[in-house]
């Protein structure tokens, strides 16, 4: 090769490296979010997958967290914030239907893996969950919080992202469809949601759910599920002191004892239409039966509905659950694009309801769930 050939050849060796390096920095600035959110989403489930030597890397490159018991919205909570000043992009973790509440450690870890990761995280016991149940109070207390989480000043530009579990991925969507809040909201990320309160009755009433096209699925729920919708639907009743006396009861007891239904129906006209819905095991007489609940109760349980209201999200949505879910069937999730229609939703076999598997055939769940933290961490910056 000649002189001419070989400087024209380092010329065009050289012209291509800095093609490659131009193209390498455009990609790194345009694609900058997806590497920091997934940096974030290591953090994240570092403590949640309970891998030690990844937590052990985690801990050593990422600031200790601190905790702090505080009231927010006059409500108890779990606050962790970031090593630092603030403020911090916040992050309202919406818990399910669990006693220990915010004292629960796989909840705890979650908090603290969010804080390592930069989010200032906020962890509130809102009213019946801990007890067992959701009502309307629990509605309107998630969009308090949310409200008094946007509006602190070590929240970043008075914003907030509502993830939530089971129960509490529910709350997030309805406390998302507020016309006022929606505006504050960055992002809502739910694992396991159901998105209406009808299906969770017939289901754990009758064993079956009534699809979209019609049809009665058969459904198998764990049992828990009909202890906690009972003691919701019981809540609903009017304010009594026998309707208190039940609540406490059934809050310590199993609440399907022989002789509970019995107590219900003495308590009046209303509790016994209650009663007889819980009794029932026949699917086909659902529909009629909640029909026959009085207006009051029929109207405080459509409170709990994500999808019972007139109410449409802008916000970004994401949520995920596993295909053969123990309280709520994957089309509840798949609903959810009826008030979100740029819902993107995840179905993983490496999900059991809120809990993760980390076995190695469980790879591509894994990815898949892996994904769904990213696309949401994205979102709440």
């Amino acid at each position: 090769m000649g002189t001419k050939e070989l400087a024209t050849g380092k010329s065009l060796w050289r012209r291509s490296l800095l093609a490659f390096g131009l193209a390498s920095v455009l990609f790194a600035v345009v694609n900058w979010s997806w590497i920091d959110a997934q940096v974030r989403a290591v953090i994240v489930l570092s403590p949640v997958l309970e891998a030690p030597v990844l937590t052990l890397v985690v801990e050593a490159l990422t600031g200790e967290p601190r905790f702090e018991d505080a009231s927010v919205a006059g409500n108890p909570a779990l606050v962790a914030k970031p090593s630092g000043e603030g403020p911090w992009p916040a992050v309202f973790f919406v818990n399910g239907v669990v006693t220990e509440g915010r004292e629960l450690p796989e909840v705890r870890r979650v908090a603290e893996g969010l804080a390592r990761a930069g989010y200032l995280v906020v962890v509130p016991d809102l009213p019946g969950l801990r007890r067992g149940e959701i009502r309307p109070q629990t509605v309107h207390e998630t969009l308090e919080v949310a409200r008094a989480i946007a509006g602190r000043p070590d929240a970043r530009d008075g914003g907030v992202g509502l993830i939530g579990v089971s129960t509490g991925a529910s709350l997030a969507l309805i406390a998302a469809g507020d016309a006022e809040m929606g505006e504050r909201i960055s992002v809502v990320a739910g694992v396991a949601p159901y998105t209406d309160v009808r299906t969770v009755l017939s289901t754990a009433t009758t064993g079956h759910y009534r699809a979209a096209n019609g049809e009665m699925i058969p459904y198998e729920a764990d049992p828990f599920l009909a202890g906690a919708i009972t003691q919701s639907l019981v809540s609903t009743l009017p304010p009594s002191r026998d309707r208190d006396v039940l609540l406490d009861e059934l809050e310590r007891v199993d609440r399907l004892r022989p002789g509970f239904l019995a107590d219900l129906r003495e308590m009046g006209a209303e509790a016994s239409s209650v009663a007889e819905l819980l009794e029932n095991r026949d699917p086909y007489r659902f529909d009629d039966l909640y029909a026959g609940l009085p207006d009051e109760v029929r109207a405080k349980m459509e409170q709990l509905s994500p999808l019972a209201a007139d109410r449409r999200l802008d916000v970004p949505v994401e949520l995920i659950s596993g295909p053969h879910d123990k309280y709520f069937p994957v089309s509840e999730s798949l609903a959810v694009v009826r008030i979100a229609p740029h819902a993107r939703v995840t179905v993983s076999g490496a999900l059991d309801h809120v809990e993760l598997s980390a076995s190695t055939r469980d790879f591509p769940d894994l990815l898949l769930i892996d994904a769904f933290v990213v696309r949401s961490l994205r979102e709440a910056r």
